[in-house]
């Protein structure tokens, strides 16, 4: 698709053009190379004064901001002159260069956020804006702002719409499909705000009354149902109302063109924002039957194929892998080099990959653990052992002796193996993952070993998966206590088959190097109970090596004390947003929520899709209420419901995530009664002082409007401390 070659920075990146002003263009790229921005910015005006004159407006708009990006840098690259500068140069435009220069400005605000949606995030809204800088504003405020820059572009509906596309390319990047989706100024600029409307993140800004998209609405039925479609709602403000009928607008528009491209991806991208952000029980079923519908009628286009792909995508996330694996076949077969079909490609793949997962205990004795083998797209597994020398490990590996590297793979998969043997599986003729459970080989004398497991009988690297896990072959049983308040390190050291204390028994730490390579540190012996205590150096990791007589054990953890890990990682988090926060038992409760990655050193933040994650209800107790399973939509975010429980103690409850990416809110449920009133007090208009009275107007009415008369009034003086941000 198309995309404002100014959007992803304000400091645009040199373009050739091919005309009158090429030379000046020519200029301006060599005054930047040899770090002359204010020069650039003086071969830029007769470009804009000439390009103003002959109506190449495209070329205008382009100088413009690459003007106000250069002005911005001299004056030390801050947003929000650039946005000033933007206001100033569409006061003084030409009115055909007016929504153009909006749509320019909206995403120059949209992209702002985007870069600073963890800032954004955090904010609670206020009255009144603290300032005209609009860095400083909550998210609803800037999302009004940037919704009333893309409203004022689209005013000029009729202008844009006689203005072909391909006017405008020394302004827009091309993209990989070709100018039929959006041939117009208009559809580019429709499309665009509605990427703004359809974002995730509008779940933070949402009122309390805003309007809910369900399921059983027209948004799921043919284009003439949804273009007649009155919305009934007061909500004018909700992103969803206005991309309901900018998608409408967009469908009239082209429901009578020659080619139908425009309107069949209008038409798709419709039924995909509607499964986006309808929710509903049967929000699923419709959607798969507009797909249905949708590929019965434009089955000859190719981008059928994405509507193939949407449709097996819903499928396969309902568990019918078989199904899911043969509408995509269909569309990858119906048109393979469209951007549907090679979707439809990744997603056969992804479903016919084959993968395994072998897990075993960690520590082997009698009575010999299984070894569990979790599979799909297989019917045989391989597998070898191969015996290690733990101490020698110890001495010269870089890591802990458990880990390998790609040279210590290759050099295990080169040796000898101690077993070697295969399992037939049984077919995944459904595609689904299943769990067989191997008996492992007897009579391995006590030591470290590794199990290899591979879906190829030569263990090759090439279309295949070999997995290493490693084991110990031990009759000991080692239990480490770490204390964090004093410097030693103490446990037991036990018989794993009788459980009876082991006297004797060497152990020994190993501190991790500054590179990886460990020393040997402390060592003692366990006395008649089986018990050791070692002084050991709180400031370094360790692991504790146990031997005696034959056997030996490593501890499954390196341990650390007093350790702080002071880099802030990347992690992936979960926001919730409710209608209510306060609800009446039986009352349905509607949240929405968001996954986000952040990386805050890396200023990275992108929203999560296509994730699977579990909502668990929990009343005051921490009991569950109720769980729902989510997937996350192409926006990151996702929605449901849960029923306020009557059977049990009313209070705070939490709706958390289960697992990651982690989140959680927080909503009361209380039997309550509605107030039929409402007290409102005004500021004082005279600054409080210390021993003096206080003056404080205040005013009761009705919800209704009306005032209240004649009523009791009490009220009550409270002191507070408040102890500075230090304490």
């Amino acid at each position: 698709m198309r995309t404002l070659s100014l959007f992803t920075v304000f400091v645009m990146t040199s373009a050739s053009f091919a005309g009158p002003r090429d030379a000046l263009w020519k200029q301006v790229d060599e005054a930047i190379q040899k770090g002359l921005p204010q020069t650039a910015i003086e071969r830029l005006e007769p470009i804009i004064a000439g390009a103003i004159k002959d109506k190449s407006y495209a070329e205008a708009i382009k100088a413009i901001g690459r003007k106000i990006a250069y002005e911005g840098n001299i004056q030390g690259n801050k947003p929000e002159e650039k946005i000033v500068r933007m206001q100033e140069e569409i006061a003084k435009a030409p009115k055909e260069m007016v929504p153009m220069m909006e749509a320019v400005l909206a995403h120059w605000y949209w992209h702002y956020f985007q870069q600073n949606r963890w800032r954004f995030m955090q904010r609670t809204a206020t009255d009144q804006a603290p300032s005209d800088d609009f860095t400083t504003w909550d998210l609803p405020r800037l999302f009004a702002e940037i919704d009333k820059q893309f409203t004022k572009a689209l005013a000029a509906e009729e202008q844009l719409k006689t203005i072909p596309i391909g006017d405008y390319d020394e302004l827009l990047d091309k993209g990989n499909v070709p100018d039929t989706y959006r041939p117009t100024l208009f559809d580019f600029v429709a499309h665009e705000a509605l990427n703004f409307y359809s974002s995730g993140e509008q779940a933070a800004a949402r009122p309390q009354d805003a309007f809910d998209l369900m399921a059983d609405s027209p948004i799921f039925s043919d284009i003439d149902d949804f273009c007649n479609w009155q919305i009934p709602t007061t909500d004018e403000s909700s992103p969803v109302v206005k991309a309901i009928r900018l998608y409408q607008n967009l469908l009239r528009f082209h429901r009578d063109d020659k080619d139908f491209t425009a309107l069949i991806d209008a038409d798709l991208n419709r039924l995909e924002f509607g499964y986006n952000q309808a929710f509903g029980e049967d929000k699923n079923d419709r959607y798969k039957a507009a797909l249905k519908r949708f590929t019965d009628k434009w089955g000859d286009h190719q981008i059928a194929a994405r509507a193939l792909h949407n449709w097996s995508t819903v499928v396969h996330g309902e568990g019918d892998w078989v199904e899911a694996r043969r509408l995509a076949e269909r569309g990858m077969n119906a048109f393979p080099e469209s951007i549907g079909g090679r979707r439809c490609f990744n997603l056969v793949q992804q479903i016919e990959a084959k993968s395994s997962q072998i897990n075993t205990e960690r520590v082997w004795n009698e009575p010999l653990p299984k070894i569990s083998v979790s599979y799909r797209n297989l019917t045989k597994v391989y597998f070898r052992i191969v015996s290690a020398d733990y101490e020698q490990r110890l001495r010269t590996a870089q890591h802990r002796p458990e880990h390998l590297d790609m040279p210590e793979r290759k050099q295990l998969l080169a040796k000898k193996p101690l077993r070697q043997w295969s399992v037939d599986l049984p077919a995944t003729d459904d595609y689904q993952q299943r769990t067989e459970e191997v008996q492992p080989p007897k009579d391995l004398s006590p030591g470290f070993y590794f199990l290899i497991s591979s879906h190829d009988p030569s263990f090759g690297e090439a279309d295949n998966m070999v997995m290493f896990t490693d084991f110990w072959v031990s009759d000991l049983a080692l239990i480490v206590r770490s204390r964090h308040d004093k410097p030693d390190t103490g446990g037991f050291v036990l018989d794993a088959i009788t459980g009876q204390p082991l006297k004797g028994v060497r152990v020994q730490t190993w501190y991790q190097g500054p590179r990886g390579k460990r020393s040997a540190g402390p060592a003692t012996t366990t006395d008649e109970h089986g018990r050791f205590s070692l002084k050991t150096d709180q400031r370094r990791g360790f692991l504790i090596y146990v031997k005696h007589e034959e056997q030996a054990l490593a501890s499954t953890q390196d341990y650390h004390s007093f350790f702080h890990d002071q880099q802030q990682r990347p992690d992936e988090r979960t926001f919730f947003f409710t209608d209510r926060s306060l609800y009446r038992p039986g009352q349905t409760i509607q949240y929405k929520g968001i996954c986000i990655r952040v990386d805050q050193q890396r200023d990275d933040y992108a929203t999560l899709a296509n994730r699977t994650l579990t909502v668990i209800f929990d009343d005051p107790n921490g009991k569950e209420v109720a769980k729902q399973q989510h997937r996350t939509n192409d926006y990151g975010s996702f929605s449901g419901s849960f029923i306020a429980p009557r059977d049990r103690l009313m209070g705070s409850m939490t709706i958390r995530v289960e697992g990651e990416p982690s989140g959680a809110t927080q909503v009361n449920v209380e039997e309550y009664k509605r107030p039929k009133f409402q007290v409102s007090l005004e500021k004082p208009e005279v600054a409080a002082k210390l021993n003096s009275e206080v003056v404080v107007t205040g005013k009761a009415t009705a919800y209704t409007g009306s005032p209240i008369n004649d009523a009791g009034i009490r009220f009550r003086v409270v002191r507070e401390v408040q102890y500075p941000i230090w304490w």
